[in-house]
């Protein structure tokens, strides 16, 4: 496993602070693996896989983002800081390729309209 921490920001450099929560899920390009991280106020994260922030094996990775779901049946989640595209593998754009050892990952999204 390769420790990876990260950090999201926003391609027009506003307040990150609106994605704590939102979680960033690495699926490796084989699908055999994924590791997620939760956001923090201040735009990073740490990936887990088999344990609390072990990392994630070293490859090729694609990566979505998605917001936190409400925890209120009766109530919709908020509406979210991201575009919808970002939510899915097939069209977020966002890659990374993890090597043995440290990684700091940066991820740069637009903000949803």
């Amino acid at each position: 496993m390769a420790q990876v921490k990260g950090n999201v920001k926003f391609k027009d450099g506003s307040d990150v602070s609106v994605l704590a929560g939102y979680t960033v899920t690495f699926e490796s390009e084989d699908a055999k693996s994924s590791s997620v991280g939760e956001i923090g106020p201040d735009g990073t994260f740490q990936l887990s896989t088999l344990g609390h922030h072990d990392g994630a094996p070293p490859g090729k990775y694609r990566i979505v983002i998605t917001p936190p779901g409400s925890s209120d049946p009766e109530r919709p989640p908020p509406k979210s800081q991201i575009p919808a595209k970002y939510f899915n593998f097939d069209t977020s754009g966002l890659t990374a390729e993890i090597k043995p050892g440290r990684n700091t990952i940066e991820l740069e999204v637009e903000r949803a309209p």
